[in-house]
């Protein structure tokens, strides 16, 4: 009977100790949790960055499509060129954290930063219905 007791009390306590830690992973982001919590809300936040940006791109596209020209093609090119400095740009700011676990919380909130600059770069040039 006393190892059934305490067969129950440890299942108890184990049920406890997950539903704690389920809680726990659902903590927002800036509040106390693990790096590595960190760095999936630092990927999360450039995720949402990038999926703004790519909405404004498109609008711009949009817009861009009834002037012609060769309008879409060099926002096409520029675009490819901006990627390409946002993820050299990001990749500089933190190789100083190169094998530290907070270097991918580093690296995706430049990713956010600077993406969150050119979807209001590419925002501008957007009537104000198409925002």
């Amino acid at each position: 009977m006393k190892q059934r007791v305490i067969v129950a009390t440890f299942l108890i306590g184990l049920l406890g100790l997950v539903s704690f830690s389920q809680e726990r992973r659902q903590l927002p982001c800036g509040e106390n949790g693990t790096q590595v919590e960190a760095n999936a809300c630092a990927r999360r936040d450039y995720e949402k960055a990038d999926a703004e940006m790519n909405k404004a791109y498109r609008a711009l596209m949009g817009e861009l499509a009834s002037y012609g020209g060769g309008d879409q093609q060099k926002l096409r090119h520029a675009q490819t060129l901006w990627l390409k400095y946002r993820d050299a740009t990001c990749e500089s700011e933190s190789s100083i954290y190169l094998g530290g676990s907070i270097r991918p919380a580093v690296h995706s909130s430049c990713l956010a930063s600077v993406t969150r600059e050119r979807t209001r770069r590419l925002a501008e040039f957007l009537p104000e219905t198409a925002q």
